[in-house]
């Protein structure tokens, strides 16, 4: 997970070496291990603005029961964390700046309860924080997938908040 963040982080080193790019307006998206991505970095690295995480949101605790198709591999384990902090909390680290959480009512790789339970705590984080309008779930009837229709929230987060 560290080369990923170093990678993702990097990425964002060019698009400001860009002079087209404005750094104020700077987001990030993905879907599944990309949406893991997302909140990694959206944690970690104030730059990014806004943030729509896909596919990808539970409850270490559920997931580990769970874990249909290994959905937690061994990229996302990250040795010392998980006895100090769980996958919802990522996206809180994110706060003040946007995040959106985008899972699927039919996506079968993240246990219902867990998905509920996540975001459960993430409104409880960004209300803590002071901005709960800066958090948003969307749980269409979709499968694992990152269709027009997501893509069109995301761009709709994405306009709104930048």
């Amino acid at each position: 997970m560290g080369l990923d963040y170093w990678d993702d982080s990097r990425s964002i080193d060019y698009l400001l070496s860009r002079s087209e790019v404005d750094a104020d307006r700077i987001e990030c998206t993905g879907l599944s291990g990309g949406g893991w991505r997302t909140n990694i970095l959206a944690a970690l690295d104030k730059r990014i603005k806004a943030s729509v995480s896909v596919g990808w949101m539970t409850t270490g605790d559920y997931q580990q029961i769970y874990n249909l198709d290994s959905a937690i591999g061994p990229y996302c384990l990250l040795p010392g964390v998980w006895n100090r902090m769980d996958v919802p909390d990522l996206t809180i680290l994110s706060v003040p700046h946007a995040s959106m959480v985008i899972v699927g009512s039919e996506d079968h790789l993240f246990p219902p309860e867990a998905q509920v339970e996540a975001v459960r705590q993430i409104q409880k984080g960004f209300e803590w924080a002071g901005c709960p309008d800066h958090f948003r779930f969307y749980h269409p009837l979709k499968p694992h997938c990152y269709d027009i229709d997501i893509q069109e929230k995301a761009f709709d987060w994405f306009r709104q908040h930048l």
